[in-house]
């Protein structure tokens, strides 16, 4: 049996896989339903984030019944490998630091996965790992501190390192590539925290939404770095 890293979200699945469901996007089943992966499927292309394929599944009710077999599609579903099924084979597990230990830690996923998706994670993930290259943050304790700027803090902060630092071609264009992205990116958490919000019957009040706004953009740079080698080696322009 291949380990299953407990702490990874939406990994990669093999027919016999046994998950638990974080979030289907427009679906009846709920958050923590058991699911059995029994097929893959291709899925058509109509775009470039389309996936390619999807996950054929049975899901079970608390008595280990079929009740759904809505498939799970990666660009629009969220889910874990199922901790209780797997427990019993200590061997196969990474559980340090498992993130779904606290039943807290769950809650969080689920409303980040309900505001966010995943073309949205995308284009965040990618905007972290220019943060990355451009080396202006250790990204473990001041990573993503320029979710929520928007470009023109980017441009002054930009034009201070550059009288301690000559910046050359390479890191130009890592700058120019986080400024061209850097106001959609922070659209992308106002949205976002109208719509927690909205979700949770609170009111979309100024205020309200620059609180939640600091609260989506730290699990989103932890949603990063637990997918953080997916963007290591990708092109990003």
């Amino acid at each position: 049996m291949n380990k299953k890293n407990l702490n990874e979200i939406n990994p990669q699945l093999e027919v016999g896989d046994r998950v638990s469901l974080i979030h289907m996007d427009g679906g009846s089943i709920f958050t923590g339903t058991k699911g059995l992966v029994v097929g893959i499927t291709p899925l058509p292309k109509f775009s470039k984030n389309d996936p390619e394929f999807g996950y054929l599944m049975n899901w079970f009710d608390d008595e280990e019944r079929i009740m759904s077999r809505l498939s799970l599609i990666p660009n629009d579903d969220s889910w874990v490998y199922d901790k209780e099924y797997y427990k019993s084979n200590e061997e196969s597990l990474n559980e340090a630091n498992n993130m779904f230990s606290n039943p807290n830690d769950l809650i969080k996923w689920v409303d980040f996965f309900g505001v966010f998706g995943k073309s949205e994670l995308n284009v965040i993930c990618e905007f972290l790992e220019l943060e990355r290259r451009s080396g202006f943050s250790n990204m473990y304790s001041e990573g993503g501190r320029f979710l929520l700027t928007g470009p023109d803090y980017i441009k002054d902060f930009l034009k201070l390192r550059s009288y301690e630092k000559d910046f050359d071609e390479r890191d130009k264009n890592i700058h120019k590539s986080m400024l061209s992205r850097a106001q959609r990116v922070r659209d992308i958490f106002i949205r976002g925290a109208m719509k927690y919000l909205e979700e949770k019957e609170q009111e979309l009040e100024i205020p309200n939404i620059q609180k939640t706004m600091p609260r989506l953009a730290t699990t989103a740079k932890e949603y990063w770095m637990k997918n953080a080698d997916k963007y290591t080696t990708k092109e990003i322009e």
